[in-house]
């Protein structure tokens, strides 16, 4: 099946992680939590007699062990397990799979082929190739474009200015549709996002106009073609800025919480790598 772009539509196939670890139901939890810290994963699918029956997670552990002040060398995973087991199917569509676990609030789905777990599809696995999708798990969140996706269109959107003052209005079209292509994917992507949108609509009426495809049919001039194109940039520096200022003060007040590490570890006598006598 392929989307009205004409893409071929995602599978859970194509995004699952694999292989999968199972362990059987009487397994004791530190069998579980070594599995899971030797493989680094954050859940493992308990099975009974062979077939899939639930699965437990670090949160699981977390909860119904450690919060309990059970011995996890007493527990079995049957006691503590998430069961019955939601699973799909590898040839079932990312969006289908996305919409199952958004209404099953669940953030991981085994994937099960006759009868046998072959792979796991997360939510990050589903974010990580449909970002869009983030509204259907965190509804009350306001997606925004980065400062930094943002930047790097700006710049591409500068070298359109240096193609036009080189005379090039071959290179400098094709410039400037690969900046509106993008701009486009992205709107559809952060469709909250109200500024990206404003910036998408000034791009998109330059665009139609360079073109002549508008009102103006025999395109427009090249020095009206800089001065627009110069007031576009200054409202995209604009933005640009402020969220890349917000993304370093986010960061900041983090860091700042924990102390400023290097600061911390400049003023400590420091031990040589090696010893000498």
């Amino acid at each position: 099946m392929f989307t009205e772009e004409g893409q071929r539509e995602l599978k859970v196939r194509d995004v699952m992680s694999h292989p999968i670890i199972t362990v059987d139901e009487d397994a004791l939890v530190t069998e579980i939590v070594k599995n899971m810290a030797e493989l680094e994963i954050g859940s493992v699918v308990i099975t009974a007699e062979g077939k899939p029956t639930g699965i437990v997670t670090e949160r699981d552990v977390a909860l119904k062990v450690l919060l309990k002040n059970k011995r996890a060398d007493e527990v079995r995973a049957k006691e503590i397990m998430t069961s019955p087991l939601i699973t799909v199917a590898p040839d079932m569509s990312l969006d289908e799979a996305s919409k199952i676990a958004a209404e099953k609030r669940i953030k991981r789905l085994p994937v099960v082929e006759h009868g046998v777990v072959i792979g796991l599809v997360s939510l990050r696995n589903i974010l990580a190739q449909k970002p869009e999708y983030v509204k259907r798990f965190y509804p009350k969140v306001r997606l925004l474009a980065s400062g930094w996706t943002l930047d790097r269109l700006e710049r591409e959107l500068s070298d359109c200015e240096m193609c036009l003052l080189g005379q090039s209005a071959r290179n400098f079209k094709k410039a400037l549709k690969e900046v509106y292509d993008e701009l486009q994917e992205l709107v559809n992507t952060y469709v909250d996002d109200s500024e990206l949108l404003e910036l998408f609509k000034l791009i998109e009426e330059f665009y139609t106009d360079v073109e002549g495809k508008g009102d103006v049919k025999e395109g427009i001039s090249t020095e009206e073609q800089r001065k627009r194109l110069d007031e576009i940039l200054r409202k995209f520096r604009h933005i640009t800025y402020l969220r890349k200022q917000q993304s370093v003060s986010s960061f900041a007040g983090v860091s700042s919480r924990f102390g400023d590490y290097r600061h911390q570890i400049t003023n400590q006598p420091r031990l040589p790598y090696k010893r000498t006598r």
